[in-house]
C-alpha cells in the first residue's frame, strides 16, 4: 500500500512539474522496486527533461530490457534523450521501433520528423509531420515543426499558416511566435517579425533564438545598436548560441572591427544554415592542425574552399602572403578559378573542389597545415593598413585583346557592364537585386553601350526591356561566367566601366583592377562596412549606398550623375 501511495504521489509531482521532487519519490521506489520498468521508464523520461540525456538513456534502457507497460512510448522517449545526444540515426531506429509497435503514435512520427529535419531530409520530415497531424489534428508541436520544416525549404507561406495555427491551438507556444517572426523576416516584413518575436519573449524572457532573430529583423531595418544589444542579450543567456554569436561576427565586421570579427566569425563552422549552404569540408574533416597564423617556414599548407565564387576571389588577396611564408601552398578552389588563379599565383598549387561527400583522402594533398579560406583574414587582415593595395588577379592577355577588339566594332562611346542580381539565397536576392526597369535613368543616357555581366539565364528580362524601353543590352552567347570565369574576367578587362549589385562580378572587378561601381542596399553585407564609399578589398572600387531601406531610385540617380561626368570628361 505504502509503495503504490508512493508511486501516486512521484507522478503527480511529475505531471505538476515539481520534477526535483518527482526525482527523489522515484528513486526511492526503485531502491525498493530495482527491477520496476515503468518507474524505470517514468524516471527516464524526467532526467530527459531534467537534460540529463545520459541519464535518461541508461534508465530507459534498462526498462525497455524489462518491458514497460507502455513500450512504444518507452522507445520514443529513448529516442528524444538520443537526438538530444545528436545520436540521429539510432534515435530515428527507435522512433521507427516505436512506430511499429504503435502505429497511432502521433508524437513519435512528429519526434521522427525532427530527427530526419535535423539530417537535412526535409521532404521525408514533412511526410512524418503530416501523418502525426492526420492522427492527432489538435497537435499545435506537428504544425509548429511542420512550419520549420517548410520555413527551411523556404516555402514561406505555407510555413506562416502552419505557425498561425500552431498558435491557435496553442497560444503560449514561444517558439512557434519565433519562427513566425523568421519566416516573415524571409518575406521583408520586418515589422511584423519583430513584433512576433517581441511576443516570443513575453512569454519565455530567456529564449535566446528570439533574441537572436530580434537581432536580424533589427539589422536588415538599419537599427544596427538595438540589433547588436539583441545579440549581447542572446548570448549572455547562451554562450554557445551558434547563431548569435555568428551574427555577431558579421556586425563587427560591418563596423569594421576587424581583430575581433575575425575572431568571431570562426562560428560559422557552429552554424547549420552557414554549412548547409556554403561548405564543401568542415575543419575537423582534417587530421593535420589547422594553420594558427604561426611561422611556416620550411612548412606546406593547404587552404581549402568554402562559400561561393566572389569569396574564394576576395580572399584570395591573402594567397601571396601565405606562398611567401611556406615552402609549399596548395589551394582548393572552383575548377572555373583554377586558370586566372594559377596565372595570377605560379607558384601555388591550384586543385578543383573536392566534395567531402564523395572524396578519397588522397584527393586532398597531405600538409602540414590546413587552413579553410575564409581564416586567412584572421591573421593577414586585422586592421586596415593590413590590406594591400593593389589588384592581384591578372586575366588572360589574348582573351583581353580579342574582347577589345569585339567592343571596338560598337564604335565610339563608354562600354559599361552591367549585373543587377545577387545571390541564389532568396531573401538576399530580394534585398540586394535591382529589377532592370529601375535602371532606366541609366539606359537613358546617350553615348554609353550597355553590357550583360549578368550570370544566369536573364534572357526574358533582356527581351523585356528591349520591348519595354526599346533599349538593347549587348550579350554575347560565349560570356557565361557560369562555363567559363576566365573569358569573363577577360570581357570585363576590356570594358571601361562596370555597374553591378554586390554579386560575384564585383569581385572578379575589384581583383583585376577594373573601375567598379557597386550598388548596395541600406545594410549591405559585412565586407562593404558602412558608410564608406571605398572599400579596402578592391582599391578601384566605388560604392553606392541606398539612403533608407529599398531606395534604389536616389542610388540609381546619383550613379547617373557621375555617369554624365565620367561622359563630360571623354
Amino acid at each position: 500500500m505504502k509503495i503504490n501511495k508512493a508511486i501516486q504521489s512521484a507522478v503527480e509531482n511529475h505531471q505538476k512539474g515539481n520534477l526535483k521532487e518527482a526525482e527523489s519519490l522515484y528513486k526511492k521506489i526503485l531502491k525498493k522496486q530495482p527491477d520496476n520498468p515503468d518507474i524505470l521508464h517514468k524516471l527516464g523520461l524526467l532526467l530527459c527533461q531534467l537534460a540529463n540525456y545520459d541519464l535518461a538513456i541508461q534508465y530507459i534502457r534498462k526498462a525497455l530490457k524489462l518491458k514497460p507497460s507502455d513500450i512504444a512510448s518507452a522507445y520514443c522517449n529513448l529516442a528524444i534523450a538520443l537526438q538530444e545526444k545528436g545520436q540521429l540515426d539510432e534515435a530515428i531506429t527507435h522512433y521507427q521501433k516505436a512506430i511499429e509497435l504503435n502505429p497511432s503514435l502521433a508524437s513519435a512520427y512528429c519526434n521522427l520528423g525532427t530527427a530526419l529535419r535535423k539530417k537535412g531530409q526535409l521532404d521525408e520530415a514533412i511526410t512524418h509531420y503530416q501523418k502525426a497531424l492526420e492522427l492527432n489534428p489538435s497537435f499545435a508541436s506537428a504544425y509548429y515543426n511542420l512550419g520549420v520544416a517548410l520555413l527551411k525549404k523556404e516555402q514561406l507561406d505555407e510555413a506562416i499558416t502552419h505557425c498561425l495555427k500552431a498558435l491557435e491551438l496553442k497560444p503560449s507556444f514561444a517558439q512557434a511566435y519565433c519562427n513566425l517572426g523568421g519566416a516573415l523576416q524571409e518575406k521583408g516584413q520586418l515589422d511584423e517579425a519583430i513584433t512576433y518575436c517581441l511576443k516570443a519573449l513575453e512569454i519565455n524572457p530567456s529564449f535566446d533564438e528570439a533574441y537572436s532573430n530580434l537581432g536580424n529583423a533589427l539589422r536588415e531595418k538599419g537599427q544596427l545598436d538595438e540589433a547588436i544589444t539583441y545579440y549581447q542579450k542572446a548570448i549572455e543567456i547562451n554562450p554557445t548560441s551558434e547563431n548569435a554569436n555568428f551574427n555577431m561576427s558579421l556586425m563587427l565586421l560591418l563596423s569594421g572591427n576587424f581583430k575581433e570579427g575575425w575572431e568571431k566569425y570562426e562560428w560559422r563552422w557552429k552554424t547549420k544554415e552557414f554549412l548547409k549552404k556554403s561548405c564543401l569540408h568542415h575543419p575537423s574533416r582534417f587530421s593535420q592542425p589547422s594553420w594558427d597564423g604561426s611561422s611556416l617556414k620550411g612548412k606546406t599548407i593547404l587552404i581549402f574552399a568554402e562559400q561561393g565564387v566572389g569569396d574564394e576571389i576576395m580572399f584570395a588577396s591573402c594567397f601571396q602572403e601565405v606562398i611567401e611564408q611556406a615552402s609549399a601552398c596548395t589551394v582548393e578552389c572552383d575548377k572555373r578559378l583554377i586558370p586566372i588563379f594559377s596565372r595570377s599565383f605560379p607558384e601555388a598549387v591550384f586543385i578543383g573542389h573536392v566534395k567531402e561527400t564523395d572524396a578519397d583522402s588522397s584527393e586532398l594533398p597531405r600538409t602540414d597545415f590546413v587552413i579553410p579560406i575564409g581564416s586567412l583574414p584572421k591573421f593577414l587582415r586585422n586592421n586596415f593598413d593590413a590590406f594591400p593595395q593593389k589588384s592581384y588577379l591578372f586575366p588572360d592577355a589574348d582573351k583581353v585583346s580579342v574582347w577589345c577588339n569585339r567592343l571596338k566594332t560598337l564604335g565610339s562611346g563608354l562600354s559599361v557592364g552591367i549585373s543587377w542580381h545577387g545571390s541564389a539565397i532568396p531573401r538576399v536576392r530580394r534585398i540586394r537585386s535591382i529589377m532592370l526597369e529601375q535602371w532606366a535613368e541609366l539606359f537613358s543616357l546617350s553615348g554609353i553601350h550597355f553590357i550583360n555581366l549578368q550570370y544566369g539565364d536573364c534572357e526574358r528580362e533582356l527581351r523585356e526591356i528591349k520591348e519595354n524601353l526599346n533599349i538593347t543590352i549587348l550579350d554575347w552567347e560565349d560570356a557565361d561566367p557560369l562555363k567559363d570565369l576566365d573569358n569573363f574576367a577577360a570581357e570585363i578587362a576590356a570594358l571601361d566601366l562596370i555597374i553591378s549589385v554586390d554579386n560575384s562580378t564585383v569581385h572578379m572587378a575589384g581583383a583585376i583592377g577594373k573601375q567598379v561601381w557597386v550598388l548596395l542596399p541600406f545594410v549591405p553585407d559585412r565586407r562593404w562596412m558602412l558608410k564608406r564609399e571605398d572599400s579596402p578589398w578592391y582599391p578601384t572600387m566605388r560604392l553606392f549606398r541606398q539612403p533608407s531601406p529599398g531606395d534604389w531610385e536616389s542610388v540609381i540617380a546619383r550613379v547617373k550623375g557621375e555617369l554624365l561626368k565620367l561622359l563630360n570628361s571623354k
